[in-house]
């Protein structure tokens, strides 16, 4: 078996497969360089196993005693096999005119090693008490140091997760459909009836048989389309089988995450496009809330905030809260009297000044939602409403498949997640926006 020439027959198949992927790959060209691709995994493994059987033969051909099956050589990597050093702890030894430094191994930096090493030089190995013994022995690992682990905590560090609160405040609704229709009544000119619909004092003779008929209303259809998404997560093999964690567990922990906070920032800035349609996507449009200026062009002010808060009607002031993020919130609660030079929005402790962050503004509860935008020129930093008015459309919910077999050949698991979800703002009435402008 030549495998010099094997190899060159090799790179001439992937070269001629290359030329082919260079021009236009129609169907026919596909066909060819896959046969080209297929002939040249043969020649790799034909390569493959005239390079074991030489391993093979060369293995042989040594002087029989003890020996370890030859894996290959390569070249060590940096500082490979040599023992954790502390680099704060040099040491320099005088030999004659010259003065060379030393690395001194962690191990032997401990408190309990000078001690012990002291009892040695004086005492012997033999007088050495057991905790002296295991000591050295610590320090030294060819006496022992590597038959002590490291100390390992079963216990990830990571960041937490801001909070996904959309969901937990607007309507939900099931479907078995790709989408969902509701019927509305269409009313805008005002805030207090619900259609054009009205009683009319007519007295015991109406003039007409119509003069009682006012407006008739007026009913429309409001459409939610499902959105599909999906993510993936691929370990190898290796990991899922020698980590100390439960990578399975682990990974599918980490997919839901992505999905809860994913499908939250969607529903407050989604495009609608492919993907849920956000409350602050259409502000001031027909299907979108209305939003109240700021009063000023590139800050909030305490005249705006109560513009915002009164320009909900009554009627949906029982479930309304406040939607921003904390950087918002800390300008706000900065916001000053010009004439007192107080706080507008004081922080009340019966120790101190200062106590614990409010969790009311204008006697509305306060909820931080992180993927709302900062306070900035014509952005919308704050959302105020009823959040029932927008409505999350569940197809399918979150589900996580475990796939072993399709990148089996790369030693690969993957973890692919998926979900079907819509959202939309249904009652558009329910919800106002803060807008950062003067007007």
């Amino acid at each position: 078996m030549d495998i010099k020439k094997l190899q060159e027959a090799y790179k001439a198949k992937l070269a001629e497969a290359k030329a082919l992927a260079g021009g236009d790959v129609t169907p026919e060209v596909s066909e060819k360089i896959n046969g080209l691709l297929g002939q040249a995994d043969e020649l790799k493994v034909q390569i493959d196993m005239g390079n074991r059987l030489a391993d093979a033969e060369g293995y042989a051909a040594q002087s029989m005693g003890t020996k370890a099956a030859h894996h290959g050589w390569r070249e060590a990597g940096p500082d490979e096999g040599m023992p954790a050093v502390d680099y704060d702890s040099w040491r320099e030894v005088k030999v004659g005119p010259n003065t060379f430094r030393v690395n001194v191994p962690e191990a032997v930096t401990g408190k309990a090693y000078a001690s012990a090493f002291e009892a040695y030089l004086r005492k012997g190995r033999g007088e050495l008490g057991p905790q002296d013994r295991k000591t050295l022995s610590a320090g030294q690992d060819s006496a022992g140091g590597f038959l002590i682990p490291e100390d390992f905590h079963v216990e990830i560090i990571k960041k937490t997760a801001a909070m996904a609160t959309i969901r937990a405040n607007a309507r939900v609704a099931q479907t078995s459909r790709d989408m969902a229709k509701w019927p509305k009544v269409t009313w805008t000119t005002d805030d207090k009836y619900t259609s054009g619909a009205r009683m009319t004092w007519t007295g015991e003779s109406p003039a007409s048989a119509t003069a009682h008929r006012v407006t008739d209303p007026v009913f429309g259809l409001i459409t939610v389309p499902v959105h599909t998404a999906m993510a993936s997560l691929p370990l190898t093999n290796d990991l899922l089988e020698d980590s100390a964690f439960d990578m399975i567990g682990l990974g599918s922990e980490l997919l839901g995450e992505a999905f809860a906070l994913g499908e939250n920032d969607a529903f407050i800035n989604g495009s609608g496009i492919g993907r849920p349609m956000g409350i602050l996507t259409e502000v001031d449009e027909d299907a979108g809330p209305d939003s109240v200026a700021s009063g000023g062009a590139a800050t909030l002010t305490s005249d705006g905030l109560i513009d915002l808060a009164y320009a909900l009607p009554p009627q949906y002031e029982g479930n309304a809260k406040w939607f921003m993020n904390k950087s918002t919130e800390k300008a706000i609660r900065k916001l000053m009297g010009t004439t007192s030079g107080e706080y507008e929005w004081p922080v009340v402790s019966n120790v101190g000044a200062l106590g614990a962050v409010g969790s009311s503004l204008l006697g509305f509860p306060i909820v931080r939602e992180q993927f709302v935008g900062d306070v900035t020129t014509s952005g919308y930093p704050i959302i105020f409403g009823d959040l029932r008015g927008y409505l999350v459309l569940d197809r399918v919910g979150l589900s996580i498949q475990r796939l072993d077999e399709l990148y089996a050949e790369t030693n690969i698991t993957v973890l692919l997640a998926r979900r079907r979800v819509g959202g939309q703002l249904i009652a558009p009435h329910m919800v106002k926006v803060q807008k950062v402008a003067t007007s």
